[in-house]
C-alpha cells in the first residue's frame, strides 16, 4: 500500500503465503507487554513508563481482536471487502510504511516486486507489481499495473486498475487514522471483479479464501509496525 501494499492487488488472488516462515502473530509482543500496573516498554535497550491510559488501551488488544474483517461481499462477479488493524504504531508510521513501495516485497508475503513510476501522458503515479496466487493445485504469479493517488494530509491511498491479466476490474485504498489512547485505526477497502468471474455459489464460497487473504495483508502490516516500535 503500498499497495495494499500488501498490495491490495495482490489480496485480489488467492496467495499461498510461504510455509518456511512461522504462523504471523503480529501483536503477540504487545500483549506481553501490556501487564497489570504500570507498563514498561524495551526499546533500543531502554525501558520507559508508558502511561496508564494508553497502557489499559494497549491491553486490550488482544492478537484475536487486532484484525478484523467489517464487511464482505461478492456480488455479481466483484468481490468487495473492508478490513480494519488497530496498531500501538503512529499514523505517519504506518502511511511511511505503506507508502515505502520499494519496500513492499518485504512487508507482503504476496508482493514478488514492486516498482513505482510516473505514466509520461497525464504524469500519473503508477505501481507496477508482480504478486503471487494460489488456488487448489493452481498457483504462479501475474502482473498488475495500478494508478496511486497519495492524499498524504488524509493520510489516505486509492489504487485503480490500469492493466492486468488477472483482473477485470481493481478499486483499492488505505484509510489511515488516529484513534483514542493514541492507537491508529487501518482500514483497507478492496474491490475486485476477476478476469473469468465465478458462479454466485462458487463465489460464495470462495469469499472465505479472499477473507483470510486481506486477514493475512494486514497481519504482514502488524507485523512491520511491530518491528519499527
Amino acid at each position: 500500500m503500498a499497495v495494499s501494499a500488501a498490495t491490495p492487488a495482490a489480496a485480489a488472488a488467492t496467495v499461498r503465503r510461504p510455509q518456511q516462515r512461522p504462523p504471523a502473530v503480529p501483536l503477540q509482543r504487545r500483549q506481553q507487554l501490556a501487564a497489570a500496573g504500570p507498563l514498561l516498554r524495551q526499546r533500543s535497550g531502554q525501558q520507559r513508563l508508558l502511561p496508564p491510559a494508553r497502557a489499559a488501551a494497549l491491553e486490550k488488544l488482544a492478537p484475536a481482536g487486532s484484525v478484523d474483517i467489517e464487511s464482505l461481499d461478492y456480488v455479481d462477479g466483484c468481490f468487495s471487502v473492508q478490513g480494519c488493524l488497530v496498531t500501538a504504531a503512529s499514523p505517519d508510521t504506518v502511511y511511511q510504511v505503506l507508502t515505502d513501495y520499494d519496500s513492499l516485497p518485504r512487508v507482503f508475503h504476496n508482493v514478488e516486486s514492486s516498482m513505482l513510476r510516473q505514466c509520461p501522458e497525464s504524469r500519473q503515479k503508477q505501481l507496477v507489481q508482480t504478486c503471487k496466487w494460489a488456488f487448489l493445485v493452481f498457483s504462479g504469479t501475474f502482473v498488475n499495473e495500478l494508478n496511486v493517488v497519495e492524499d498524504a494530509a488524509s493520510r489516505q491511498l486509492t489504487f485503480s486498475l490500469v492493466e492486468s491479466a488477472f483482473m477485470k476490474e481493481f478499486v483499492g485504498s488505505w484509510d489511515v487514522q488516529p484513534a483514542a489512547e493514541g492507537l491508529t485505526k487501518v482500514r483497507h477497502r478492496l474491490s475486485v471483479r476477476p478476469m473469468v468471474a465465478p458462479p454466485q455459489k462458487i463465489g460464495d464460497l470462495s469469499k472465505k479464501i479472499f477473507k483470510k487473504q486481506v486477514v493475512g495483508i494486514l497481519e504482514d502490516l502488524a507485523q512491520e509496525l511491530e518491528r519499527q516500535q
